[in-house]
């Protein structure tokens, strides 16, 4: 536009000592009548490196938004045959940008937040609102479940409730997102910045991947960094990039207080963050005008928390009380190895309320489950650190071959690992890795072998041995196993006695023998069995 107006000017032949005073006129006059808000105008041009910023910028955001896809509720999702996402296609032709129009609406959001349009926040709204339909959707249907409750987090701490839309850019509202700095959860907090807060991080508990206290820690980081720094744009950045780096901005800048002022002197990915929340911020507003609908992602909401006073699996939970383990993960994604270690304390789980008073009473057979096979492999996990001996031959050794592309911290994630954990057990002194080096990265359960059985053989006669070479092989009697731990079962709506008799690997008789039943074709949903082990 500028070159046309220099075309222009030039040809008018407008004098030298006119000329800057009505170029400047006239780019006002072309900025009112495309309806493009004064206050609202941030905008230089980018240059290249400006350019592979924003590119690289995007190109994360995609990658967690795809990582977000393949979270398993989504997927179940995608799949359903009724689902708006079935329906969404990614538009990746070229988006025209219709700035007047957007920054209009920009304008028109109520919030403290000091918003602004320019090419960086333009290119966050194609990315959110046109380029990525299918994976904001998703979100969206995710915010759902989310949002409510961190909203009440923070306005219980007097931070801007729109600032919940920051976990859009962080994780793609992924509580299990670890990026390549080892930033973990819904928040991304790093490891000191989540101990400061109080987020528990050790070998079984990750309170990073608790959306609950995550957030309440977030709220309580962006609110001490608005006390800091006074403007709601510089709190953003420093969440990004730490206070230090805003601080060392600030004066390099000569002292500017807004981020506006400051942006050019921030790291380059900060300086994006900020335009990538406003694009965030403005898909939650808008996406209606986009044709995006949230999706209807299953995660439970009526849930509620009990403490545990002994140390339980997940999985034990899922089969003494019939519940999706892939659910039990998603509501308590803080424990690492799905274990929650309450050896010495107690530690929450959250379940459906529907499921709460069974599993107060059943806490018992839980924690008896199957309990050596669980808790075997954690105990000489932890030998590792504790120095105790353990009995030899119950466990085995995991490894992993390094791969081209790996790094300690991917395969330290892969393997609910922290980086600090994986080099203490294989004895490495320092980050780097080689590929097909073997790396050990846990251990699994081995059923000790049963003992071998004695048996005494009769004193025989050699005509009886000569007539019937047979006559010494007699047969070991049976070893009978001790019978395990009985488990409690309510009948589900579709239940057969023989169905569940095949779930418990036992018979349908037995089941009816042991809660004395004549009539195994009347059964009650919500009837209670003691499944016999």
């Amino acid at each position: 536009m500028v070159k046309k107006l220099n075309g222009i000017l030039t040809r008018l032949k407008i004098d030298n000592q006119y000329y800057i005073l009505s170029l400047a006129l006239l780019l006002t006059l072309g900025l009112w009548l495309c309806g493009l808000p004064l206050a609202a105008q941030e905008n230089e041009p980018m240059d290249s490196l400006t350019e592979v910023a924003v590119k690289n910028s995007l190109d994360e955001q995609s990658a967690k938004m795809d990582e977000m896809l393949h979270l398993w509720y989504v997927q179940r999702e995608i799949i359903s045959a009724n689902s708006v996402l079935a329906e969404l296609t990614d538009d990746t032709t070229n988006f025209c940008h219709n700035d007047s129009l957007m920054a209009d609406r920009l304008s028109k959001i109520v919030t403290v937040v000091p918003l602004a349009y320019n090419d960086k926040v333009g290119s966050f709204i194609e990315l959110y609102s046109i380029r990525r339909k299918k994976s904001s959707a998703a979100m969206l249907g995710l915010a759902q479940y989310y949002f409510p409750w961190m909203q009440a987090i923070f306005d219980k701490y007097n931070v801007p409730e729109e600032l919940i839309y920051l976990t859009i850019i962080e994780s793609g509202l992924n509580p299990l997102a670890v990026s390549k700095a080892g930033a973990t959860g819904i928040w991304q907090f790093m490891y000191q910045t989540g101990k400061l807060y109080g987020l528990e991080v050790n070998t079984f508990v990750d309170d990073r991947r608790d959306p609950y206290k995550a957030t309440d820690a977030a709220a309580r980081h962006l609110r001490d960094l608005y006390n800091m720094f006074g403007d709601w744009g510089l709190a953003i950045s420093a969440y990004n990039c730490g206070a230090g780096n805003v601080r060392k901005a600030i004066a390099r800048s000569g002292g500017k207080q807004t981020f506006w002022q400051v942006s050019p002197y921030l790291p380059r990915e900060t300086q994006n963050y900020f335009p990538l929340y406003i694009g965030a911020l403005y898909l939650m507003k808008y996406h209606n005008d986009y044709g995006i609908q949230a999706a209807k992602i299953a995660i439970p909401s009526a849930v509620d928390t009990v403490m545990v006073n002994k140390e339980m699996h997940l999985e034990q939970v899922s089969r003494v009380l019939n519940i999706d383990l892939d659910e039990l993960k998603i509501l308590n994604p803080q424990y690492k190895r799905l274990i929650i270690p309450a050896y010495s304390k107690p530690y929450p789980i959250r379940l459906r309320v529907t499921d709460m008073l069974r599993f107060i009473e059943l806490q018992d057979s839980i924690h008896n489950y199957h309990y050596d096979e669980y808790f075997t492999p954690m105990k000489v996990y932890t030998s590792q650190f504790t120095g105790k001996p353990l009995a030899e031959g119950e466990s085995k050794k995991i490894y992993y071959y390094v791969k081209s592309g790996d790094n300690l911290s991917k395969i330290a994630a892969k393997y609910h690992l922290s980086v600090a954990e994986l080099k203490k057990m294989n004895k490495l002194s320092s980050n780097s890795v080689k590929v097909k080096q073997r790396l050990l990265v846990g251990y699994e359960y081995v059923a000790p072998a049963k003992p071998a059985v004695q048996v005494e053989l009769p004193l025989v006669s050699d005509t009886l041995v000569a007539q019937d070479s047979t006559a010494n092989m007699l047969q070991a009697p049976e070893i009978k196993e001790e019978p395990s731990t009985p488990v409690v079962y309510y009948v589900k709506k579709g239940d057969t006695m023989t169905s569940i008799a095949n779930r418990y690997h036992t018979t349908a008789r037995k089941i009816a023998d042991y809660n004395k039943i004549s009539n195994m074709n009347a059964l009650k949903v919500g009837q209670k069995l003691v499944i016999p082990r």
